[in-house]
């Protein structure tokens, strides 16, 4: 029986840390897709785009997002990337590394 609810509690910790994960990759990439929009919009930039995503990483995350680094590349296709670590259970105060990507076209 002890075995029993240690492979319990194991495996619900495991479904909380991937809904950690999910949620976090889900935040960081929402996040993505504004900078991208603000930086592609016409009169945006790509230091508009990194604001926004960082607004909107503090907005939904607040104090649960670490290392949260914004960077954007500008061109015809303007790419907005965010990277981070989001909390674990099994992982410990380590939590998961997430990094998304977001494009969008410049418009002109």
């Amino acid at each position: 029986m002890l075995f029993g609810m240690i492979a319990v509690l194991f495996a619900m910790l495991l479904v909380f840390d991937t809904t950690t994960y999910w949620h976090g990759r889900n935040v960081y990439n929402e996040a993505a897709a504004e900078g991208a929009r603000v930086a592609a919009a016409f009169d945006g930039t790509c230091a508009d785009g990194i604001a926004a995503a960082q607004r909107s990483v503090r907005q939904a995350a607040g104090a649960w997002a670490r290392d949260v680094m914004v960077s954007c590349t500008e061109g015809a296709i303007v790419t907005v990337t965010v990277s981070g670590r989001t909390p674990g259970v099994l992982g410990g105060a380590l939590g998961f590394s997430v990094r998304v990507s977001e494009s969008a076209p410049k418009e002109q």
